[in-house]
């Protein structure tokens, strides 16, 4: 897998991150507290996750045999 598409999972990964910190700041459904110790559990298993899957070497860019 390619750099561009490891730092989209990557942004997916925050983003749904701080998703779930801002409904638990702006609802009823869990305390703040809870949203951000869930936020961060996403982030490091998404962390982990991604560099485990797509950890090893980059592939090199095809190049054009003309």
């Amino acid at each position: 897998m390619d750099k561009s598409r490891r730092e989209a999972l990557g942004g997916l990964i925050f983003a749904f991150g701080l998703i779930v910190m801002l409904i638990g700041a702006m609802t009823d459904l869990y305390e703040t507290k809870i949203g951000v110790i869930i936020m961060l559990a996403i982030w490091f298993i998404g962390g982990a996750l991604v560099a485990l899957i797509f950890g090893g070497e980059e592939e090199p860019p095809e190049q054009s045999e003309s």
